[in-house]
């Protein structure tokens, strides 16, 4: 099996922490690639880039944490006869149409100023964590377009984390939701937990 990741806005495959080498002490390969935060980009042109990186590998399980979670179900669409989960870690679960900012509509009005302010790229807050850098804003104000592949889907819910109402559209929508007692920052602070997660959305772990 092959663990593609996609990491959380602003960061990079740091965000992922030890789960990627979790996953490989279980046996598994993983791709977690960098997304390219350039001005313009979106969650497809970042699932374009992330599928066209998994090379011929045929059983995956893409996972997103985070903003992560807008740009699976595309990568998902691309490669569906090779997906054999999706997982999204406490992150955004869209239908085909929604942007980022859709779902979330409290972010929209700081994010937009502070993109404003910065000429396109939203900062983010220096106080959280320095290897954080700018996002596009395009990333958080383009809908996207997939059609849904039919493989288990799982949410992993970081209970101390404002993800509740992402929880609650992913069991709307049939999801399986697996709750942890944690923050959002879950890959970092307890990668353990994650990559249990992970490896339990396709039947090889506890999830």
């Amino acid at each position: 099996m092959r663990f593609v990741l996609v990491h959380m806005s602003c960061a990079g495959a740091w965000a992922w922490g030890e789960v990627p080498a979790l996953l490989r002490a279980a046996g598994h390969e993983v791709l977690a690639p960098d997304l390219d935060l350039s001005a313009g980009q979106t969650p497809s042109s970042h699932a374009e880039a992330v599928a066209a990186s998994c090379g011929g590998h045929d059983s995956l399980v893409v996972a997103g944490h985070s903003y992560g979670g807008m740009v699976v179900p595309v990568v998902a669409d691309r490669l569906r006869e090779r997906v054999r989960a999706v997982v999204v870690v406490d992150g955004l679960v869209p239908d085909p149409g929604d942007s980022s900012f859709a779902i979330r509509p409290h972010a929209v009005a700081e994010r937009r100023a502070a993109a404003s302010a910065a000429g396109g790229l939203f900062p983010p807050p220096a106080d959280v964590d320095p290897r954080l850098v700018p996002m596009p804003i395009s990333a958080f104000e383009t809908p996207v377009e997939f059609s849904a592949v039919d493989v288990p889907h799982v949410f992993v819910w970081c209970a101390r984390s404002d993800m509740g109402e992402q929880a609650r559209r992913a069991r709307e929508r049939g999801w399986r939701v697996v709750e942890v007692d944690a923050g959002h920052w879950l890959p970092l602070e307890g990668p353990a937990v994650c990559a249990g997660a992970l490896l339990g959305a396709y039947g090889d772990g506890a999830g």
